[in-house]
């Protein structure tokens, strides 16, 4: 007996050690047809839990015993299946398209999965790789450059600064023009907490600090894949939220079948300023070339001259920045439950001193087939961000108006005296040093994101589908102002302390009834009927105390004098739908869409509204399946009428605490004196409000040539919108000053244009290339009656931004110079300075004339390269940073002073009208009152660029050990190149933020970067 066990564990280890001699680690690479990498690919062995997914490059690595067989399977392709045979190690794959038809899967609205044959609309596709390739910790900003039509604009390059998004142009004059933001099926707020005083009456957002976009919220490393719904056809199933478009943001799932897997990446980045104005640095502090301190300006002594000290103090404020980006994730897949965990940091000190982000993340997503007709599933996630930021823009405390206006004969740097009083060379400016250490703004956001839902298969025709959602965040803002400061309100330097908190929650449910049914071999029809309910609050309070009675201790039990205010708002909505797709041999597509809506932000009684939308898509290569040049071809066309809501509370007139602001102090209101104070708003409110229409039409054409190796999609589109909300001037003596109704009109066209090539594709080589470029004309066709034009946001007395009927929307108005029939400038013979119009001139549109952007992809065996370059010509920017530093005697250009002016023109009256002017000025006089005059003409430049928007170099290690599938290190260069003719900082920037509609300002902003980083990742 013992015998016979030794010989059978003898036997049974020699049969182990043949078995394990018998596995082998093979690896290699999975594309598409046209030979792009295909990320997420499940390679597993047949029959067993052994597998893996490939990576970003399309890559892969797997034990696998020899003959065993191993299955390559992905969304959208056909299976392949090979046997590992003896002596082989290396295994490319080449997946196609099921049935060859190309049926690439798109994320669209309400979550849902389509094959892209079917969409009668243009969408863009952004991969996840892609978001945090670009290095951007704004999952907004990473899609800068990523597709046509869509225009991204950075506020600043500071820590936390919130982007912009407008896809297609405006199409509203006072709602949000931004598209909805989707993040796995459920709507997100993507809003400032740009929280402010009831007693203030001015724009917050032309001073005070850049706070962040809500998105910023989203770790990039969660995403899968991004889907941007361009126009009103593509995001009808939303209704009056999705007006302008929507993203969709698909996060990270694990798959099936896929075992165990764990990634970790870490990168280090160190950020520049990418652009500043140029100075000069001879000339000091003064006026009339004599010293005195009772002015900013630098029209005193040469200081070379006089052997005086001179400061660098521009250059040596600004610090290298530094981000820390770390992510850890944990996938799983068996055959029924999917799931992956992840957690981030990204830790950020910016150029700025004493300026940080700091946002922490962790996300759960997980799946499960409980049998085969249910799936339930959910993901959850949890952000923790801080933020400390710098004062900008329009502010006496602002970081950028007061370094950049320093005179080089004071020294910045020594900001404070023994007694720690600050010391600033023009006493109505705080020291920057002073104000980024004593007058930090400090807030901490608090955010989760979720949802459930379960699918229900009933039988071959019907399933059910239910999803709720939850959007809940707290913020909490704390800006304080040390005694000394002048940047408080009433910059009397007593001291101040003002605190915010906002508290959001978003519940969001839909329910959907999907089928789809074969009517017979040719005719299918598949779509949906659904309900959606939408509940949202937002509570904000404010309360400032002033006149601390103890420095440095920030209480408002300190302060003399307290004030506080809150606003507080509540909205639901409610919607049923339909959306059907008749199909005819997969070839000719019609999709129907309706959607009716109810939101109380029309009145607890207002009727609802319908929205349709209709689009077909039609498969013409079928016709000619056997051509060698054309692999696809697609025509498509769309109509869809959506609606923008109002704001919630704008549809009855209100008694309201009055407002009187004189433009000088912040104004008088009510508490006065100790007494309240109420009076009707001076605004009529209609009792019939309905919804901002935005009809659209599109037109698309997509093709494949040479076997998928070039493609095109090209589309033509035309956006109206109508019955547009104005606030419309009426007689006074009707006890109102303004009339809110539906008015307005405006309209959207364009062209988008997508080039795509696989230019040179080998077993070891491959090069892809992809062109965007886009170009939106847009027009304000109707006002109210009466209304000439309608400001769209309070700024500056000059230039403003209007509405204007045959103008661009936001068109700037600034001081104009009288010209005569030959277009020339007429001088006024007394001063030698131009003579000026009486009323502010359009002095050019804000919106680009094109955008295009050239992304190129390289990759030999283990090297991956990319670069992208960004293209935007035209749109005007008021260059108000650069004509305030002429007029400052500051500007490089002020240094040559030794001389006389002449204004080119011709004189506009006197015993030489019409004559060539020849009257000379001083060059103070020609800086001062000409280049200088920020109000007029002169300070408006073009915001044309070339950018190198990024560049990237990665290698990666594969077969490293049995434990390491892969490790990959790289380089990343963000913005290394930038070519413009523009004054001053980088022109991607935005004094307004992300919240106004008017744009192109940029009166000391604080100014962009430039950054190099490092980054590893490694997969287990």
């Amino acid at each position: 007996m013992k015998q016979t066990l030794l010989s059978f564990f003898v036997g049974s280890m020699i049969l182990t050690s043949v078995a394990f001699a018998q596995e082998k680690k093979v690896s290699g690479r999975v594309t598409g047809a046209d030979g792009k990498p295909l990320v997420g690919v499940t390679i597993a062995v047949q029959g067993s839990n052994v597998a893996t997914s490939t990576d970003a490059n399309g890559n892969y690595t797997l034990t696998v015993p020899t003959g065993k067989v191993i299955v390559f399977r992905s969304v959208g392709f056909a299976d392949k299946t090979l046997i590992v045979k003896e002596g082989q190690t290396s295994f490319n794959m080449v997946l196609d398209n099921k049935d060859n038809a190309l049926e690439e899967v798109v994320v669209t609205a309400l979550g849902i999965s389509k094959s892209s044959r079917g969409i009668g609309y243009s969408t863009s596709k952004v991969s996840g790789d892609d978001l945090v390739k670009s290095g951007e910790a704004n999952i907004i900003q990473g899609l800068a450059a990523k597709a046509s039509g869509v225009q991204i604009t950075s506020s600043a390059g500071t820590p936390g600064a919130s982007s912009k998004i407008v896809l297609r142009g405006a199409a509203s004059f006072s709602g949000d023009n931004q598209p909805l933001i989707v993040v796995d099926g459920v709507p997100i707020d993507n809003g400032l907490n740009n929280t402010k005083a009831g007693d203030d009456p001015y724009n917050q957002s032309l001073s005070g600090v850049q706070v962040a976009n809500r998105a910023l919220d989203i770790n990039p490393d969660d995403i899968e894949t991004v889907t941007i719904l361009k126009g009103p056809a593509a995001a009808a199933l939303y209704g009056q939220a999705a007006g302008n478009g929507a993203v969709i943001y698909t996060t990270k799932k694990g798959k099936l079948g896929s075992g165990l897997g764990i990634t970790f990446s870490s990168s280090y980045e160190m950020q520049k300023v990418n652009k500043l104005p140029e100075f000069q640095k001879k000339y000091g502090q003064g006026t009339d070339g004599v010293y005195t301190n009772e002015t900013a300006d630098s029209w005193g002594e040469n200081l070379i001259a006089a052997g005086k000290p001179i400061y660098n103090n521009v250059d040596e404020f600004f610090k290298n920045g530094n981000v820390f980006n770390n992510n850890l994730s944990i996938t799983s897949g068996g055959e029924k439950t999917t799931m992956r965990f992840s957690v981030g940091s990204t830790n950020n000190t910016g150029i700025i001193p004493n300026t940080s982000y700091n946002r922490y993340t962790s996300r759960l997503n997980a799946e499960s087939k409980l049998n085969d007709r249910i799936t339930v599933g959910g993901n959850f996630s949890f952000t923790n961000a801080n933020t400390r930021a710098a004062q900008n823009g329009s502010n006496i405390a602002g970081v950028m108006l007061a370094l950049l206006r320093s005179p080089v004969d004071f020294n910045l740097k020594d900001y404070q005296n023994e007694l720690g009083i600050q010391k600033t060379y023009f006493e109505s400016y705080d020291n920057p040093y002073w104000s980024t250490e004593r007058n930090p703004y400090k807030e901490e956001n608090n955010r989760f994101l979720g949802n459930v839902y379960a699918d229900v298969k009933l039988n071959d025709v019907f399933s059910v589908s239910w999803k709720t959602g939850l959007d809940t965040y707290a913020t909490n803002g704390n800006q304080i102002y040390a005694v000394g400061s002048s940047g408080d309100d009433d910059s009397a330097g007593w001291g101040e302390i003002k605190r915010t908190n906002v508290n959001y929650r978003n519940i969001y449910t839909d329910l959907l009834l999907k089928f789809n049914k074969k009517i017979s071999d040719d005719f299918s029809v598949s779509g949906l009927l659904g309900g959606n309910f939408n509940y949202v609050q937002s509570i904000a309070n404010f309360a400032r105390g002033k006149n601390l009675s103890i420095p440095d201790y920030y209480n408002l039990n300190n302060a003399k004098m307290l004030y506080a205010s809150n606003s507080e708002e509540y909205r639901n909505s409610k919607a049923i739908f339909l959306d059907a797709t008749f199909d005819y041999r997969s070839i000719l597509f019609l999709t129907l869409t309706g959607r009716n809506e109810w939101s109380t932000t029309f009145g607890r009684n207002a009727k609802g509204f319908f929205y349709p939308k209709a689009d077909i898509s039609y498969v013409f290569s079928d016709l000619f399946k056997e051509s060698e040049i054309v692999n696809f071809g697609k025509i498509r066309l769309a109509y869809s009428n959506v609606g923008i809501s109002p704001k919630p509370y704008s549809n009855r007139t209100y008694f309201t605490s009055p407002l009187i602001a004189d433009g000088m102090t912040n104004g008088y209101s009510f508490p006065y004196q100790g007494q309240l104070g109420f009076a009707i708003s001076n605004e009529y409110v209609s009792e019939n409000l309905k919804p901002e229409r935005n009809v659209g039409y599109e037109a698309g054409l997509e093709m494949k040539f040479l076997n998928n190796r070039l493609g095109f999609d090209f589309t033509y589109y035309q956006q109206r919108a109508s019955n547009l909300l104005i606030s419309m001037p009426v007689d006074p003596t009707s006890g109102f000053a303004y009339y809110y109704n539906n008015f307005g009109k405006m309209k959207n066209s364009g062209i988008e244009l997508t080039l795509n090539g696989h230019i040179v594709k080998s077993d070891n080589f491959n090069w892809n290339a992809t062109l965007n470029w886009s170009k939106n004309t847009n027009e304000v066709t109707e006002l109210a009656p009466g209304v000439d034009k309608l400001s769209i946001g309070d700024a500056f007395s000059a230039p403003q931004s209007f509405a204007i009927v045959g103008q661009p929307f936001g068109v700037i108005y600034a001081q104009k110079f009288q010209r005569n029939a030959q277009g020339q400038v007429l001088i006024d013979p007394n001063s030698g300075l131009p003579m000026y119009e009486s009323d502010l001139g359009s002095v050019g549109s804000t919106i680009p004339k094109w955008l295009m952007n050239i992304n190129n992809e390289f990759s030999y065996k283990n090297w991956s390269f990319s670069f992208l370059w960004d293209f935007r010509k035209g749109g005007k920017l008021w260059g108000a940073t650069n004509a305030v530093l002429i007029n400052r005697g500051k500007a490089a250009i002020t240094e040559d002073r030794e001389r006389k002016y002449v204004i080119d023109g011709v004189y506009g009256g006197g015993a030489n009208e019409g004559q060539k002017n020849t009257t000379e000025l001083t060059a103070f006089n020609y800086f001062k009152n000409y280049l200088g005059n920020s109000s007029s003409e002169v300070s408006i430049q073009d915001g044309t660029w070339a950018r190198l928007r990024s560049i990237d170099l990665n290698y990666r290690f594969t077969k490293v050990s049995k434990a390491i599938q892969y490790i990959q290190v790289g380089v990343n260069l963000r913005n290394p190149i930038l070519i413009t003719k523009y004054k001053g900082i980088d022109p991607e920037t935005s004094l307004t933020g992300s919240d106004q509609n008017f744009a192109g300002y940029d009166f000391f902003n604080n100014p962009g970067t430039k950054s190099y980083s490092l980054n590893f990742r490694v997969g287990f």
